[in-house]
This record gives structure tokens, sequence and C-alpha cells, in this order.
């Protein structure tokens, strides 16, 4: 197999990736703008969410609640984390809902206590993402406090799916190490592989990412897909104890995470010889792949893309892949854009996105290539190097 290296080494894209520093600031003011666009009576956004809060301060963990309003934000924070959070959130006043760790103050009658304090007489809350009993906790003391709260679902899933230069920076970074990780793998030939466990080549994989910089595997969920034989005719398989064989599919989709976010790939690739289902099968997944990503730009209709791919192995005579053609990936490995059969939204310029089209035949073997995509306003920016055609596949 010949897969091409990738030139610029691991360390110095990281280098230059934390030279382009996330600007929060902006975020948080793009954000609040966005509401009042929406709704113009709000003056502050509440939220507590982990993935949203990381998105707007920079701290993975430690926040259970963020509160965005003119010009500054305040956090709320626990003792055990306070300086770790401080540190992070340099921007954020972050306040403790207590004087004592072992007090267990209810922490939406704090949050609104100071939304009162503040001025804040109008909310947005993402109903969405937060549990029914916290929501009637925090409506009930806000109604006491005469402070109204608007519902607005997914403001923020809408915000973080144009992503900016640090976002992008970080993802190429991700795809990189993901990409360098697969090609160190197969680059071995096929007796490194034959007569191994899935579930060891899952583990290879994800030490090989780590080496080279990666925070984790992308998938901490569900982890790394490795699908040999078979079993590569589920889409989501969990790696086993399989011992992968001559002659067979294996299907790896797998990512790395840096700085929380992630890459998402997928190659399907065999040992040493073609099975003859895959001869005829492989070539319409990569035709499927082409033709989605030929429609892949700003302001192209999300369920058109999906279409393009899914119709073109439909026509062939296979049958569809049950899942949209695309996804986000971000701080979260499946996000917004939802590029999904049937969906009116439209692309945007800086989205980022999966395609993935596969075939499945239950029993026989599956088939699906993967790759990240930069939406542009004409077109589309592959973030990998890898190849997809057949011959590279074959593993010698």
């Amino acid at each position: 197999m010949n897969l091409q290296g990738i030139e610029t080494p691991p360390n110095s894209m990281q280098k230059s990736q934390k030279k382009i520093m996330p600007d929060f600031l902006r975020r948080r003011a793009h954000t609040l703008e966005l509401v009042r666009r929406l709704d113009h009576r709000a003056n502050g956004v509440l939220l507590c969410n982990a993935l949203d809060i990381r998105y707007l301060t920079g701290t993975s963990h430690g926040i259970s609640w963020l509160v965005v309003q003119e010009d500054c934000c305040f956090a709320v924070s626990r003792h055990m984390l306070i300086s770790e959070v401080r540190a992070e959130a340099v921007d954020c006043e972050i306040l403790l809902p207590s004087d004592r760790s072992t007090d267990r103050p209810e922490l939406e009658q704090f949050v609104v206590a100071e939304l009162a304090r503040r001025g804040i007489d109008c909310v947005l809350v993402d109903p969405v993402k937060i549990s029914a009993q916290s929501y009637r906790r925090l409506s009930a003391h806000a109604s006491a406090c005469g402070i109204e709260l608007l519902d607005l679902p997914e403001v923020l899933t809408t915000v973080r799916a144009i992503k900016d230069s640090a976002e992008l920076a970080v993802t190429r970074t991700c795809v990189h190490i993901a990409e360098q990780a697969m090609s160190d793998l197969l680059a071995q030939g096929a007796n490194a592989l034959i007569g191994r466990s899935e579930r060891e080549i899952a583990a290879e994989l994800e030490s090989r990412m780590f080496v080279l910089g990666a925070d984790r595997q992308a998938f901490p969920e569900t982890g790394i897909i490795v699908a040999s034989g078979p079993h590569s005719a589920s889409a989501h398989h969990t790696p086993g104890q399989r011992r992968i064989a001559a002659g067979e599919v294996l299907l790896i989709d797998w990512g790395a995470e840096l700085a929380g976010y992630r890459s998402d790939l997928t190659r399907t690739v065999f040992l040493r010889s073609v099975p003859t289902f895959a001869q005829h099968a492989y070539p319409v997944v990569e035709r499927a792949l082409q033709r989605a990503v030929t429609r892949l730009r700003a302001g192209a209709k999300m369920g058109e893309i999906d279409l393009a791919a899914r119709e073109t192995i439909t026509d062939a005579g296979y049958p569809e892949f049950h899942y949209g053609v695309g996804h986000g990936v971000g701080l979260a490995i499946h996000e917004a854009p939802w590029l999904r059969a049937n969906s009116d939204d439209l692309c945007a310029a800086e989205m980022l996105t999966t395609i993935e089209p596969g075939i499945y035949l239950p029993d026989i073997g599956g088939i699906r290539i993967e790759n990240l995509y930069r939406i542009t306003p004409d077109g589309n920016e592959c973030l990998g190097t890898l190849p997809t055609d057949l011959a590279s596949m074959v593993i010698t």
C-alpha cells in the first residue's frame, strides 16, 4: 500500500496552532449579538452545557453555569477547581456559590440572585441543554425575582457550526495526527496485521496517535472502529477478539483529539487481495463520495448533498446507508451541520463536515470512505491527504 506521508512534523504544526489563540471575548460578543437579533429583550445568556461553556471560555471542566452579558461574563465554579478555572477563564468573573465546600447551596437560586443583582431582567436559556428539574427550579426563582426566561433552543449549536481560525488550525492538526498514525500503521504491511485481533489494531492506532501528540483518540464514548470481514457490514462495530485474515475487508474509522477538538476519518483497506464483492462495491462508494463533494459549497442544501451520495449507491443496486452522509466535527465528534436526506438547511462557509457514504451487506462486508471537509464560498477543501482510490487501499 502506498500511503502518502504528511510532510509537516506534528510538533511544528502544534507550535503554529498554539499561536492562533481563540478569541473568547469575540465569541461571547457574537453570541450575545445573535441572541439580541432573535429577541431584542434579552440582556443575558445563561448556559450550563459543558461544550458550550468550553467554546465561550476555554475551560474544559469546573464551571456549572455561565452567564454572558454586555462586555462581561460570570461563571459558577466549585472550591476544588476554583484555582484552575480562574487560570483558564482569565477574562471571566468566577464565583463560588458558598463559603465552604461542604455547603450544598441550590445553584439555580444562586444564579438567579446574581442575575437580579446585576440588573439582568431578561435572559435566554437553551431548554434542550438543561434538565427538566433544573429548569423548573430556575424558572421558579426567576419568576419570584421578576426575571423573564426566554427559551431559544440550539443557539450555540448554530454559532459553533461556523469554525474560526483557531478551531480550523487545531482541527488540521488533529487530521494530520490521525492520518500519520494510520499511514505508519499500514506501512508495516499485511504481515503486521494478519492474525491480530480488531481490538489490538485499535489499541495500536490509539497509541500511535498519542505518541504523535494527540490528547486521546477522538471517540471516547464509543472508541475507534476496527471491523474485519463480515463485521465491516456494521456501520458502528465495536472491535472485538476476531482475528484479521488475508483477503478480507478491514474497515477503520478513527480520529485524534487535541485541545478538545477532533478529527473523523474512515478508510476501508484490503489485506493482500480485494474480495469479489468489494471489487464492485468500492468504486461505487468512491463515486458517491465524489458526487457529494462536488455539491459541497456555501449555499447548497444539505439534503441535496446527502441525496447525491445516497442515490449513487441505490442506483447501482445497493441498499442505502442508514445515516446522514455527513456531520460536523468540533468540540463534539458529532455536531452541526447535519447533512441528512430531506434537509433544507443550507451549508455556510467555514463549516466543517464529514462526507462518509457506505455500502453495507449483512454477513458479507461493508465499505465506507470518510474525509473531513471545510466548506468555502465556492466549494470545499479536504483537510486530509490520504488517498481513497482502490489501488492504494490494498496492503501487501
